[in-house]
């Protein structure tokens, strides 16, 4: 599948979650959340050109597949390089109220690094980054080399596939900025499951512009909640029961600031 064939699909997606959205909301509540929506995305640039100036790193910026060496049969399901709002990064992470020196945070698709930055600003136990494009994980490696005096000593970015990577059975903070297709998030959510059926633990996913939402939903399990941030947060405890094949849709949908 070439670029633009993968685009126009992510065109059909975007138009049907909107749709989605609108019968959910309603009309003022889907216009709020769109002119919100707008507004984060044009807050990016400049806190990342802050965010570089201030740490001497490279993470601004939007870079278009095509332009990077990318080894994965999952090529096509992608999403260009743009990084999060640091100070989004830093909203989820706070709203979670979780004792995070017990989780391990991970960025999937963390292209250049930069909400791995944002989480060694915490005490994470470990912070992660899972990136397919050898560029961007060199520039993110790179990025971390930078860092002085982080709360959080363990930080690194391998380069690795979301598809196939075997996920750490720690307690841990998912991060996801909409970084690839349903495919992809399918074949994820399959290894994270086999993961907690072997050893159960505490999850939770951060899913920032959450096209595909309706597959964490369904996942069976994962438990959404509703929090005060413009993301889909998802939550598994081993307190709340034994994993099980259920397809319904757990909590409604989460509003927007």
């Amino acid at each position: 599948m070439s670029e633009e064939t993968s685009g126009r699909s992510q065109l059909r997606t975007l138009l049907r979650f909107g749709m989605q959205k609108l019968r959910q909301e309603g009309f003022a509540s889907f216009v709020k959340g769109g002119i919100e929506h707008v507004r984060r995305l044009s807050v990016p640039k400049e806190a990342q050109s802050a965010f570089d100036r201030r740490y001497g790193t490279d993470t601004a910026g939007t870079i278009p597949l095509w332009k990077l060496q990318i080894r994965s049969p999952h090529h096509a399901e992608g999403v260009r390089y743009q990084a999060s709002d640091p100070d989004f990064v830093r909203k989820a992470i706070e709203i979670l109220q979780i004792p995070l020196e017990r989780f391990v945070y991970i960025d999937v698709g963390s292209g250049k690094g930069l909400t791995l930055l944002v989480a060694s600003e915490y005490p994470f136990r470990r912070v992660l980054g899972i990136e397919f494009a050898a560029e961007l994980n060199a520039i993110a490696a790179e990025n971390i080399s930078r860092l002085i005096a982080p709360r959080c000593r363990d930080i690194s970015s391998v380069l690795a596939d979301a598809a196939s990577y075997r996920f750490p059975t720690e307690d841990t903070v998912l991060f996801l900025y909409n970084p690839f297709g349903k495919d992809v998030l399918k074949r994820m959510l399959d290894n994270l499951r086999s993961v907690l059926e072997q050893n159960d633990h505490e999850l939770y996913i951060v899913y920032s512009n959450p096209i595909f939402s309706q597959i964490l939903d369904q996942s069976g399990f994962l438990e959404r909640l509703d929090l005060p941030i413009g993301a889909a947060v998802y939550r598994h405890s081993p307190t709340h029961g034994v994993l099980q094949h259920d397809t319904r849709t757990h909590i409604h949908v989460v509003g927007e600031d």
